[in-house]
């Protein structure tokens, strides 16, 4: 008797729930080889290797998906609890990308240089129309270097609230130029999940959490 014949003679029970004919358990395989082992042909006894076969690859598709299941629910919890933590973030300063300078009450918020090797950099600090107010030199080494500016201009006068740009000229030690990044360093004003990831607000600019160089 064949695989086949004796699932056409399985019939479902009327008003029962209907299970997928396609979907065939381990425990059903096992009452599907026992029915096949009492109705052979004792002439001809069939060969159990491939439905042994056949029972153990299920079986190990079954621990697969089982540790599929488990590593997914991990993987939630393990989102869930760097999300929550990411909640800390929010009022605490940041270091990332941009050439912003906040001056609030008299202080200046914090400037940063990526510099790709050791040398000195030239700061430029520009009013919002463009004007130059201040420019000084800082020694710098390969990384992030802290530039930051007092909010003076030229003649040591403070400056007044608002906001200003940051622009910077760096050259190594043998007075040749080389690649600078600026940084800006802010306080994060809010904080929110795209895709299930953090996304900080630094200055009313969004940044991935991914993209923050340090936190203060």
């Amino acid at each position: 008797m064949s695989v086949a014949s004796v699932l056409n003679a399985t019939g479902g029970v009327a008003g029962g729930v209907q299970e997928d004919p396609n979907t065939l358990s381990s425990t059903d395989f096992m009452h599907l080889l026992v029915t096949e082992l009492q109705n052979q042909d004792p002439l001809e006894p069939m060969s159990t290797t491939e439905m042994s076969n056949q029972l153990t690859q299920m079986t190990m598709n079954e621990q697969l998906t089982e540790m599929g299941a488990t590593m997914e629910e991990n993987l939630r919890m393990s989102q869930s609890i760097n999300n929550t933590a990411m909640l800390a973030l929010v009022g605490q300063d940041v270091t990332v990308a941009g050439d912003e300078v906040h001056v609030r009450d008299g202080v200046a918020s914090g400037t940063m240089v990526n510099a790709v090797a050791p040398g000195t950099v030239e700061v430029v600090v520009l009013d919002e129309d463009g004007a130059v107010v201040a420019r000084y030199n800082e020694d710098v080494d390969a990384g992030l270097n802290a530039v930051n500016w007092d909010g003076l201009d030229a003649d040591g006068n403070a400056l007044p609230d608002g906001e200003y740009t940051v622009t910077v000229t760096a050259t190594d030690r043998e007075g040749n130029e080389v690649e600078a990044e600026v940084l800006m360093t802010g306080a994060v004003e809010g904080l929110r999940y795209e895709q299930g990831v953090a996304v900080v607000n630094v200055f009313g600019t969004e940044f991935f959490v991914s993209e923050i160089y340090q936190v203060s």
